[in-house]
């Protein structure tokens, strides 16, 4: 009798925006051990800051979302020891999962950049917030590579995202009108706005990228990033058109001395998009020289404004950012393929040492030819961690 032959398994693969996309770009060896691999980092600064600032944020939110709900709005400033609690609860949280910061100093950091976002921004942002933590998910064609190279059976790939806030703005809404967040964004935007629509926040723990540097690619990456999110939400059922999304860079809320000798460096190389006014008090304050343990005192405007990066969504700019996410989507698969058929993972895998912060925190970096080739002679064998 004729026996059938069982099909291959079909998979959908999924790939997350942030931890596989933007993930790889950031450097294809070190997305191959910790992210597929499963290999923990020993000092996950970068990871443990992002999911800390995002933990607190969101219960922070949660907080204020139940006491107006309550008829109890909470007055701003919050009392130190409200942050503070909300603090030690992500930090719990975050323990449990193995995540912990690897010394003390980078713990007091996160906190006093955790409570100067949640004073300073939550006023202002946790008003307008409609929705918080939204899943995003779509499939798109899955970009093909070498016959020789193939590993798995799929035509399409997932894509898949978390929108840390959509907002809901009313430009007719009087209670907005002062908002300095609502104000940064509609003077970002083109004019003819509809009179309602929606605002995607993306909270990055991580400072303003340069807007023209030669080596760093972050700041095309996020934008690219705000536009496929936008083409999630928009297709989600309800969502009421997507005019823009806005970048938060928590770190810009509390800059240490590293982050303003990198600023004045930008300055002084026309590399960032947002300076101080020539001669004004932040002027000064970016010229100054501090002790150790001090951090600079910008004004709180300068601060937002450095915090806060409002992308414009439109038609072409999503349908470029989708092109360049399968683009990345097809050099992962073809990374795996190589090292499916038999080649070793430093021959297989692409290392990208243009950020120096993630080569700063990265165990593979004694044998890493990228960063032997980029650093070593710079820093030697172990490049100097950011200061306080």
């Amino acid at each position: 009798m004729p026996l059938s032959v069982k099909k291959p398994i079909y998979s959908l693969p999924a790939y997350s925006l942030t931890g596989d996309l933007l993930s790889f770009l950031r450097c294809g060896l070190q997305y191959r051990y910790q992210r597929l691999g499963s290999l923990p980092s020993s000092r996950p600064v970068q990871l443990w800051f992002g999911e800390f600032i995002h933990g607190v944020m969101e219960e922070a939110f949660l907080r204020y979302r139940d006491q107006v709900a309550a008829g109890q709005p909470p007055a701003w400033p919050w009392p130190k020891a409200t942050v503070e609690a909300i603090c030690d609860l992500v930090k719990t949280r975050l323990k449990a999962r193995g995540l912990e910061a690897w010394a003390p100093n980078i713990r007091q950091l996160g906190y006093e950049r955790a409570e100067a976002a949640v004073q300073d921004l939550g006023p202002h942002l946790f008003p307008i917030v409609a929705e918080a933590e939204v899943r995003l998910t779509g499939s798109r064609p899955i970009p093909a590579i070498p016959t020789a190279l193939q590993f798995r059976r799929a035509d399409r790939y997932e894509m898949v995202g978390v929108v840390d806030v959509v907002t809901n703005v009313k430009l007719v809404d009087p209670t907005v009108a002062t908002n300095p967040i609502v104000k940064l964004i509609q003077a970002s935007l083109p004019a003819g706005l509809p009179a309602e629509f929606e605002v995607i926040v993306d909270y990055k723990g991580v400072r303003r990228p340069p807007a023209n540097s030669p080596r760093s690619k972050l700041w095309q990456q996020y934008a690219w990033q705000i536009q496929t999110y936008a083409s999630l939400r928009a297709a989600q059922p309800g969502s009421k058109p997507v005019v823009a999304g806005a970048l938060l860079y928590v770190n810009e809320i509390r800059p240490t001395r590293t982050d303003c000798y990198l600023l004045r460096r930008e300055v002084r190389s026309n590399q960032t998009d947002v300076v101080p006014v020539p001669g004004g008090e932040d002027d000064l304050e970016l010229r100054r020289r501090w002790s150790k343990g001090q951090a600079p005192q910008f004004s709180h405007e300068f601060r937002l404004a450095r915090a806060l990066r409002v992308v414009h969504v439109d038609p072409p700019a999503v349908a470029t950012a989708q092109v360049a996410f399968d683009g990345v989507v097809r050099d992962i698969e073809t990374c795996r393929g190589t090292e499916a058929h038999g080649a070793t993972i430093l021959a297989s895998w692409n290392c990208n040492s243009t950020e120096q912060a993630t080569c700063v925190v990265c165990d593979q970096r004694t044998y890493c030819p990228g960063y032997k080739s980029t650093y070593a002679a710079q820093f030697g064998s172990v490049p100097t961690l950011p200061t306080r």
